[in-house]
């Protein structure tokens, strides 16, 4: 036991005054503790190695039994980011006194002699008083050895942050009732340290690449460290598995709804066999080579859905399919496991309704998935990953709360749960809620009379399908009978950014748009320039510069009267993301200003600066010098005045010629 005399050995740097009562202090304390990474960013965070009553009488040690203690410790380790290594930490709080002392452990064993160490201080109000916390550090030389606080930074942090960001931390905490006290304190599934040290190497061996290459239009930065701390939680979970069960060989998987298939990707390259399914695919699947496994499928859970060959089904965020994945486990094999983080709430057949909970969304949905998992037969453990993500809550059932003679009565009351969740129980016959939403028919649309069918729309020949989504190219996996007659699998999403457009349609759209704004002249004075497309007889300006019609503008709704009404425009905006969409993938024509469209000054605004726009990463993350001259230039074709920019400023192709190819 270490103690130090309060008022002889400490110097106060730092004082606040709070109106938080001595319990609530120590609530606040409490999260410092036990949860160090929620406001040192530094450190992953802490384990609590032990924690033991002091006595007063100078006794032996006894075990915490209780809250409120004259005197206890607790040893922590503090975990660093980046896998560093850990530090050790003696916490001792003494309620008599109101003090908190901090200390970092020599290495030389569990319970040495700190060399310096933090204390954080109640001080209980008098009459008319508020109460004080301060913060204070060792006065050098007063214990004649020369002991001071030494920071590193990191785990032992600097006396200016304890006092500008610590210490107004914690007051804070205990001022609105610390409703962080509480939240995570059971021990983790993984051990903090290793998980620390198995990420950064992970990290360090495959985050590079996949940041730098990624195809997709989603932050990478997001997803691809996202998957890596996935993939790092699995590896040593399962590696606890294999150590505790003395397995030789490595756990087998298979990812259902494995999207991006980055972790299907992780797991495969360490060692794990096992392959991922989703209802399409991703451009990001080319970077994986033929060693990653990955299936084009719409799983319809069914009697002939087992994967008894495979030792866990993992749900990773897997949307609709969540609330199967306990279900599919169970009646794999009495052995498969499983691994859900769900997301977006659903039920089997239906999006999941928050009925008869106070909670939040998320946490009753959190809490229904654990239902389903203790009625499919698994004891369910609950963890929280460290992700870049709210939702970070997971589910692992890789116990069994039965014997496998009861299989048969687990599974009618599985059956029965199943059916009591169905939007259509009791239904004699599907009413209009178990039915599919009909959407907009448009097999042939008017387009400034021009009759147009779907198929062409869509860019591709063939028939307009019923769903409107322009074909189904997706793989059904139905096998046998379907476990729930009203599930229906999420039909392939559709690409609404307007590139499945028949590129003849898109020419069509555009140029009756604009040629309808230029048809009310608008003249405006800009720099006279190279364009060989003028014409002589145009007007031009007292000063010599050549004016330039502008046109009017027309409000959105007023559009939709040039392409044969609403049904156009419902479809357009079905499949395609609406006309807007059009108009943003033309931003060298277009510009759309409080719900109006009018032609864009083009010679001084280059439609490369989308004012509030904090969205996606552009497409490929091409910079506006890759993609010069990659396109023909609309005003240089087709405007009256051609273009205002020369073509040595115009960041389009003036004519066939300038076109650059790849």
């Amino acid at each position: 036991t270490y103690r130090m005399d309060v008022k002889a050995q400490w110097e106060v740097v730092c004082q606040l005054q709070t109106a938080a009562d001595f319990a609530d202090f120590l609530a606040g304390i409490d999260v410092w503790i036990r949860r160090p990474h929620v406001v040192n960013k530094r450190v992953v965070g802490a384990s609590i190695l032990q924690e033991r009553a002091v006595p007063k009488d100078g006794g032996s040690d006894r075990p915490v039994t209780g809250d409120h203690l004259s005197s206890r410790q607790l040893l922590r380790e503090l975990i660093p980011r980046g896998g560093g290594p850990s530090v050790k930490e003696l916490v001792t709080i003494d309620e008599d006194n109101g003090t908190c002392l901090f200390s970092s452990l020599a290495a030389s064993g569990p319970l040495a002699i700190p060399g310096g160490g933090y204390l954080i201080r109640y001080h209980f109000s008098g009459p008319g008083e508020q109460a004080r916390v301060t913060l204070a550090i060792p006065k050098a030389g007063e214990r004649g050895d020369g002991v001071s606080y030494t920071a590193d930074g990191v785990v032992a942090p600097t006396v200016t942050w304890l006092a500008d960001v610590l210490l107004p931390r914690i007051v804070r905490w205990a001022e609105g009732n610390c409703s962080l006290a509480g939240k995570s304190n059971r021990d983790p599934l993984v051990p903090l340290d290793k998980f620390s040290q198995l990420y950064h190497q992970l990290k360090e061996k495959y985050g590079p690449f996949f940041v730098q290459n990624w195809p997709e239009t989603t932050d990478p930065h997001k997803f691809v460290y996202e998957d890596i701390a996935i993939a790092t939680f699995l590896l040593l979970l399962w590696q606890e598995e294999r150590d505790t069960l003395r397995l030789l060989q490595k756990q087998s998987f298979v990812d259902l709804g494995c999207g991006n298939g980055l972790l299907v990707h992780l797991l495969s390259s360490e060692g794990h066999p096992g392959k991922g399914i989703d209802l399409r695919s991703r451009k990001v699947w080319s970077l994986y080579g033929p060693s990653t496994q990955l299936e084009v499928c719409a799983l319809t859970p069914s009697s002939g859905m087992s994967f008894f060959e495979y030792d866990w089904l993992i749900g990773n965020h897997s949307d609709e399919l969540t609330p199967w994945i306990p279900v599919m486990a169970a009646r794999s094999s009495y052995t498969a496991k499983y691994f859900v983080l769900p997301c977006c709430p659903y039920d089997f057949d239906k999006k999941f309704s928050r009925v008869g909970c106070a909670q939040s969304q998320y946490r009753c949905y959190l809490d229904y998935v654990r239902t389903i998992g203790r009625v499919m037969g698994f004891e369910v453990e609950e963890d929280v990953m460290r992700i870049p993500s709210n939702k970070r809550v997971c589910h692992i059932g890789r116990r069994r709360l039965y014997q496998p003679d009861d299989e048969g009565d687990i599974d009618a009351k599985r059956k029965e749960f199943i059916d009591s969740r169905s939007s259509c129980t009791g239904v004699a016959s599907p009413s209009s809620s178990c039915q599919d939403t009909p959407v907009v028919s448009a097999e042939k649309l008017s387009l400034s009379g021009v009759a147009l069918s779907g198929s062409e729309l869509c860019g591709r020949g063939g028939d307009v399908s019923t769903s409107g989504s322009c074909g189904d190219d997706t793989k059904g996996c139905v096998l046998g009978e379907p476990w729930l007659a009203t599930f229906k699998p999420r039909p392939e999403e559709r690409t609404r950014n307007g590139s499945r457009i028949d590129p003849k349609i898109k020419a069509l759209i555009v140029n009756t748009v604009a040629f309808k704004l230029l048809s009310e002249e608008n003249y405006v004075n800009v720099p006279v320039t190279e364009t060989s497309h003028s014409s002589e007889g145009e007007p031009t300006g007292s000063d010599g510069r050549q004016r330039w019609n502008v046109g009017g503008k027309l409000h959105l709704n007023d559009v939709a009267s040039l392409f044969g009404g609403a049904d156009v425009l419902l479809h357009l905006k079905e499949e395609f993301g609406g006309l807007q969409t059009v108009f943003r993938n033309h931003r060298q024509v277009f510009k759309v200003i409080d719900s109006h469209v009018q032609i864009r000054e083009w010679w001084k605004d280059d439609g490369t600066k989308r004012p509030g726009h904090k969205g996606k990463i552009a497409r490929d993350q091409k910079t506006v010098e890759q993609s010069t001259k990659t396109k023909e230039c609309w005003f240089h074709a087709h405007h009256p005045q051609g273009c205002p920019r020369p073509a040595t400023l115009c960041t389009y192709a003036h004519g066939t010629k300038e076109l650059r190819t790849f």
